[in-house]
């Protein structure tokens, strides 16, 4: 999961945050990675470090999930972005969230946030294990009113 967008030029700093939320075959809550905490599952979904202002070219914030070294009680997975400095969606230049598919560096689905709806939280996409063990991809673009990943843990679940 890569989340990139420019700095303020005047105002407070624009801080995104990008997370991905763990869950199980009840839709309970296993467990949420974020810039507080960078490894979940033993490893398998990792953050790269929280970026406070967008500075920097390319993707600001990144997640990295290996889907081969989930366990099998993780059923589902569910990829966020919260505006941790509550600015809006619209009042930030050039934001986007995408997802790709490490091996082949396939984009397998982006959003632009800017000019999306006016809300601080954004549900971008889920996958879910199949009773084959094959993900299943589906992009959502749901917006909620939330700053925080502990925010979307519900909206998410009830996405699933």
């Amino acid at each position: 999961m890569g989340l990139g967008w420019e700095p303020a030029y005047r105002g407070k700093d624009i801080d995104l945050d990008a997370s991905v939320i763990a869950y199980g075959p009840q839709r309970n809550h296993i467990d949420s990675c974020y810039f507080g905490k960078l490894q979940i599952v033993n490893g398998a979904i990792r953050h790269h470090g929280d970026n406070l202002t967008g500075e920097g070219g390319g993707d600001d914030e990144v997640i990295t999930v290996d889907l081969g070294r989930l366990p099998m009680d993780v059923t589902g997975l569910v990829f966020t972005v919260n505006s941790f400095s509550g600015q809006k969606f619209t009042e930030v230049a050039k934001a986007y969230c995408r997802l790709l598919d490490a091996t082949t560096g396939e984009e397998l689905v982006r959003f632009d946030l800017t000019g999306a709806e006016a809300q601080t939280g954004v549900i971008m996409a889920k996958l879910i294990r199949q009773f084959s063990g094959e993900w299943e991809m589906t992009a959502m673009g749901d917006f909620v009113k939330s700053r925080t990943v502990r925010g979307m843990v519900k909206p998410a679940a009830q996405a699933l």
